[in-house]
């Protein structure tokens, strides 16, 4: 599995996530702000996380353009398989 540095930060991609942010719209600086601020929930031998509305009001508003991104990552690391936008955050688990 080919993988990628985003940018100036540690986050490592997948060529799959590669794609898939920039097939979706999704920045890299939004994947790191969704992995530092966003709600964390394990997954089927995964780690999720995501931003909704509460972290919104929790953090403050510069994580409104991060609404609704999911950013799915290996369970042992933070090498990032893939990410997308899903405002109904009901199937994690916290």
């Amino acid at each position: 599995m080919a993988a990628y540095a985003a940018g100036t930060t540690d986050i490592t991609l997948t060529t799959h996530a590669r794609d898939r942010i920039s097939g979706r719209g999704i920045r890299a600086w939004q994947v790191e702000q969704v992995m530092l601020y966003g709600r964390v929930s394990h997954l089927r031998k995964s780690t999720v996380y995501a931003v909704g509305v509460k972290e919104i009001k929790e953090h403050g508003t510069f994580l409104e353009p991060c609404l609704g991104i999911h950013v799915v990552c290996a369970s042992d690391s933070d090498l990032v398989i893939t990410t997308y936008r899903n405002h109904d955050l009901r199937g994690l688990r916290l």
